[in-house]
């Protein structure tokens, strides 16, 4: 029995749909980053976890990654960090949800404070964010590289740029 082309064909199309329509599952999948509604979700659920994994890879006492997998693990907190940096210079999402509390009351100001210090400078919040993107940038030339050195140098420069923004727009009457 001799198949007709048009079948032949018609196997092919369902064959190659099907292979093409694999999707690869990561083994431990992240929140998603633009799930996240208001600056202070961005801030708790993506940029402080994973700016601590890029501060928790490197410390004076001689920690540091070793294997492809560590160097691969604190490569992942990078690129989320960058991902997330990007999301916070969008200075119209809202500080926080409204009703929202401060968890740090007498240092942070209010979220309603918050709101307005950020719409009243919204260029310096962009560029403070702007500035963690490029900083999570370098932490991941660092990593590429595999040079603990260089990456715990930026991780604090990373934490430096962190502190200037909150300085400015969640806790500045700690400065005054």
């Amino acid at each position: 029995m001799q198949l007709k082309p048009k079948y032949f064909l018609l196997a092919f199309l369902i064959l190659g749909f099907t292979a093409c329509s694999e999707q690869t599952v990561l083994p431990h999948p992240q929140p998603n980053p633009t799930s996240a509604d208001t600056v202070q979700e961005l801030m708790l659920n993506h940029i402080d976890p994973h700016a601590d994994g890029i501060w928790n890879a490197v410390s004076t006492d001689k920690k540091q990654p070793r294997t492809d997998d560590e160097w691969k693990a604190v490569r992942q907190h990078a690129t989320a960090l960058i991902e997330a940096a990007s999301l916070l210079a969008d200075s119209t999402r809202p500080a926080a949800a409204t009703g929202t509390k401060s968890e740090n009351s007498g240092i942070a100001t209010n979220p309603e404070e918050v709101q307005k210090s950020i719409a009243a400078n919204p260029k310096m919040f962009t560029l403070y964010a702007q500035q963690l993107r490029v900083r999570a940038e370098e932490a991941l030339a660092a990593i590429e590289a595999k040079n603990p050195t260089a990456l715990q140098e930026i991780g604090g420069r990373i934490d430096a740029s962190c502190e200037q923004c909150h300085k400015i727009f969640w806790y500045p009457n700690q400065y005054q």
